[in-house]
Formats: C-alpha cells, structure tokens, sequence
C-alpha cells in the first residue's frame, strides 16, 4: 500500500491475506501486518519515522535502520536509498506474496518510475498494478484472475539477499549508532550504516 492519492480507492478493489503499509500510509486506512520504511526522518515533517509511524500501527516495521523491528542489511543497489514503497515491493515477494499486488503507486506523478524499473528484476514472483503508471511494467490486478498454486522458493537461494553485514576496524575515533568507537575497535554492522565512514577512511573493513 503505497502513499499516492489513489490508494483509498485502490482498496476498495483488493482481496488480500497480508498487508504492508508503506510508511503510515496504508496503515492510516486498515489494520496491516507489516511497514516497510526506508527513511530515518521524515522528509517533509523532519520528525523520527519511528513516533511517526507508531501513532497509527503496532506491526512490525522492516527497514535498514538499527530501531527497526526487522533490519534489512541489504537490497538491491544499495547504498543507494529506494523510495520505501520499491523496497516494499521487494519485500512482499521475499515474504512470500504470490501475487504481490500493489495499490496507491502514482510514483509521485510518475517520475520515480525508474526506481521500480531497476528494482523489478530483482521480484521473481507475480506482480499486479491495480492503477497508475506502474501498469505496464507489471500486469494489471483483477481480482477474478486465479494463480497456479504457490512454490516456495528455496530459502538457500534468498540468502545472497539478505546478507548484507560486515566486521570493520575503526581506524579513526568515530561514532556510530550512538556510541564513540575508539581507533582499534572492530564490530559487525550492516554495510550501508557505515558507508560514508568507510568511504572517508574512518573505518576499514576487516576481510576474514
């Protein structure tokens, strides 16, 4: 469920098990079962997304960051940031969505189109638009259209995905998630949550 103007009506034509807001969005019109968020802060709002999403759901949220409830440590083109809603796609294919059907993607006017174009090939699962600009990348969802039954796909397959953590050695005094690491310290952590200290040469990545 994404956050374009068309998702209240979107779901008014929708069967679904399982709900993923993206942001608050979804979440501010029906109970849901998961929040993809991407975003630290809000953007426009300049609030933590944490509060922000609390004040209208009590699901798990999925996103790159340490608060989150399930911490994605790797995706497609990262250290690049994806809207959430891309990620979210990206997601209900990893949980399992047969099919992910995707409502409310006006893709800010659709000129954030071509984030979802970079992120489809990475959904090996059948993908439905109910409106919006994204029809045509993905088939139209109708409601009446019946799936072959569903296969699991390999869990070992889905591994390369989600494994995205390193061991770095501080080389210089730096602080991350909080805390003030000194010069020689070494921990494990997601790779895009020290990108830039590893691109200014504050951390280095130890190679096992």
């Amino acid at each position: 469920m994404g956050g374009g103007p068309t998702l209240a009506p979107d779901l008014e034509r929708v069967k679904a098990d399982i709900w993923i807001s993206v942001n608050e969005h979804g979440a501010k019109l029906r109970p849901v079962d998961y929040v993809v968020a991407m975003d630290n802060q809000h953007t426009k709002l300049g609030v933590m997304m944490l509060g922000h999403i609390r004040a209208h759901t009590t699901a798990p949220i999925i996103g790159p960051w340490h608060w989150n409830d399930w911490q994605l440590t790797n995706w497609p083109g990262m250290p690049s940031m994806p809207l959430s809603g891309v990620i979210a796609s990206w997601v209900a294919y990893l949980l399992g969505g047969h099919p992910v059907i995707m409502a409310g993607f006006d893709c800010y006017g659709g000129r954030k189109v071509g984030q979802h174009k970079i992120i489809e090939p990475h959904i090996k699962a059948e993908v439905r638009v109910v409106s919006g600009p994204l029809v045509g990348l993905f088939k139209q969802y109708d409601p009446a259209e019946v799936f072959p039954e569903f296969v699991a796909p390999d869990v070992m397959k889905l591994i390369p995905e989600l494994d995205g953590e390193i061991r770095v050695r501080v080389r210089k005094a730096v602080a991350v998630r909080g805390h003030q690491w000194p010069v020689g310290s070494e921990l494990v952590i997601p790779r895009h949550e020290v990108h830039l200290q590893l691109k200014h040469r504050s951390l280095v990545e130890v190679c096992e």
